[in-house]
């Protein structure tokens, strides 16, 4: 599927878990045949961000957004996992791994690997295994019947 239609796709499944079109153009800031049309495979143009951020808000999961980002090689990641510790700490690995990427993207862009970005991946590294190492502690001890 290319990404248009998956966008499109995607929008659809927004509106339809909103309720309706006509529940979907009360809440965002273009009508009913505007949406028709953002949904429609016959026509070129896909929902505008400021409208997707709406639609998938209300539909209560990033559907469109996620297709945005998947078009354009990204995916999403939640930040806030939900209360205790577990997601506390899931929280933490996400945003590091993210940190970590961002640096790899930024370090492999021209191709070359100086001596001071290798030291600067490795430190991103070094930090994101901290971060997973005491996750993992963690869910271990929730797995053997801990309180921690």
């Amino acid at each position: 599927m290319n990404t248009v239609a998956s966008i499109k796709t995607a929008t659809q499944a927004a509106i339809n878990r909103i309720g309706s079109i006509d529940a979907a153009a009360s809440v965002v800031r273009v009508g009913r045949s505007q949406l028709s049309e953002y949904q429609s495979r016959n026509y070129p143009a896909v929902v505008p961000v400021d409208v997707a951020i709406v639609l998938d808000e209300f539909a209560q999961e990033p559907l469109i957004l996620s297709a945005m980002a998947h078009a354009e090689g990204y995916s999403i990641t939640t930040l806030h996992l939900g209360h205790g510790d577990v997601a506390e700490i899931m929280e933490g690995v996400s945003l590091k791994a993210g940190l970590t990427m961002a640096t790899t993207i930024r370090v492999l862009a021209d191709g070359i690997v100086t001596p001071e970005e290798a030291a600067e991946l490795s430190r991103d590294l070094a930090n994101l295994q901290r971060v997973v190492t005491h996750a993992l502690h963690i869910v271990r001890a929730k797995e053997t019947g801990g309180t921690r």
